[in-house]
């Protein structure tokens, strides 16, 4: 994407998003982008009505999104056939351009009996710096596995960083710090990387499978885990483990925390819930049945309402949090076949 296409759009990326989002975010307006798997389809909803309010079809499974600090941009994932990054202008929800590199793709992988080799190195997890300058997107599928950076203002791949581990399904910075936290659930270990040099800083042992991550105004990474129910808290000033909590819930998802910093989010598939916990107390506070496939969550900016794409029912659930963080199904709001990943949008911006 051009430096001309940025500011047509709106968008100059200078330093737009602050520590001070977490405080900000209470006044602001917001949409939630769904990402259905089946139908290869990313929906728009206003979050008070659920109506549809934009949709983007692409040539296969949309993953994850993440969304261009002023509000105008919105990055996708397309792991497979062909394997891209489409570039969304937010207004109309029209594809104005796509990523795509060499690194998306490995040599030939054999798979199932029948089905054609694959030749992907899925392009899955996807994330933005604090300015909005460059795009680091997570290729766990590649024969060397890592990250790939983008230069948002050249429009380029500018490298590759390899990592080697397995499993690195989902990746996030940290807004405080902008050090971007990288979960590689096969390995139990988080890469921790510096967004100014993209080197490695640390490497970070966190069992069960870490998967999500999402961070707390008060300087804390809350890391879910797939495989044993539990999520772990690091310090991201030491990159630390300083708690380790077992939520009761079982099965993979994805995990949130509120912007006011009080409540974490920790869905899980098995036991088709979310899981509500308290920060500060470090417990569980409470929990919310969804149905089957809950994937990711996402707290509103008001910090009380919580919404979590829930797969096997094609919906979005709006989870109304009370003061002591336990919650109640509020409202579902239909979104696709399948939604699965999923992200907001400020309108306006940050």
């Amino acid at each position: 994407m051009s430096c001309d296409l940025l500011h047509r759009l709106g968008w100059v990326p200078v330093a737009l998003v602050s520590l001070g989002w977490f405080a900000s975010a209470g006044a602001q307006e917001h949409t939630i982008i769904a990402l259905s798997h089946t139908d290869f389809t990313a929906y728009e909803l206003d979050p008070a009505t659920g109506r549809i309010v934009n949709r983007f079809t692409a040539e296969n499974q949309p993953h994850e999104a993440v969304v261009s600090p002023d509000g105008g941009t919105i990055f996708v994932t397309v792991p497979r056939d062909p394997p891209y990054v489409t570039i969304l202008d937010a207004a109309g929800f029209e594809e104005i351009g796509r990523i795509e590199s060499e690194h998306f793709h490995r040599p030939p992988e054999e798979g199932e009996p029948g089905t054609e080799p694959n030749t992907s190195a899925l392009p899955h997890g996807i994330a933005l710096n604090r300015d909005g300058t460059k795009l680091y997107i997570g290729v766990e599928g590649a024969e060397v596995p890592g990250m790939v950076v983008y230069d948002v203002g050249r429009g380029a791949v500018s490298r590759k960083i390899d990592l080697l581990l397995e499993g690195g399904h989902y990746l996030a910075l940290d807004p405080g710090t902008d050090k971007l936290y990288y979960p590689h659930r096969d390995d139990d270990r988080v890469v921790v990387i510096d967004t100014r040099t993209d080197e490695i800083v640390k490497i970070i042992e966190v069992p069960g499978g870490p998967v999500g991550v999402a961070f707390t105004p008060g300087g804390e990474a809350w890391v879910h885990s797939d495989y044993d129910g539990t999520v772990t808290a690091i310090d991201t000033s030491t990159d630390e483990v300083v708690a380790r909590l077992d939520t009761g819930g079982q099965g993979a998802g994805r995990i949130a925390v509120s912007p006011d910093g009080r409540f974490a989010a920790s869905t899980r598939n098995e036991t088709g819930n979310v899981v509500l916990i308290d920060i500060e107390k470090r417990e569980v506070a409470g929990q919310v049945a969804l149905g089957p496939g809950p994937g990711f969550p996402l707290f509103a900016p008001d910090s009380r309402t919580l919404y979590v794409m829930v797969r096997g029912e094609g919906e979005v659930a709006v989870v109304e949090l009370d003061g002591d963080g336990d919650g109640h199904l509020a409202a579902r709001h239909p979104a696709g076949e399948t939604p699965f990943g999923g992200t907001l949008r400020y309108l306006g911006g940050r």
